[in-house]
């Protein structure tokens, strides 16, 4: 699931991952926008402040 989906959800805001990864609300805002691309680091935190529901390859582009 990608980020920005993620934060879609009822209840889920930018504030809350920020606050648990540590980071400002610019930094997720950033990190959902097509294209974001946030340190192996940040994924990391993203993958556990969402219960694994976005991971590192939800941030990947597509292969074709």
């Amino acid at each position: 699931m990608k980020l920005a989906e993620y934060l879609a959800q009822p209840g889920k805001t930018a504030t809350d991952i920020a606050r648990e990864c540590g980071v400002s609300v610019s930094t997720i805002t950033r990190a959902a926008a097509d294209g974001g691309s946030p340190s192996l680091d940040l994924m990391r935190k993203i993958a556990a402040a969402t219960s694994g529901k976005v991971t590192a390859n939800d941030f990947m582009g597509s292969v074709q």
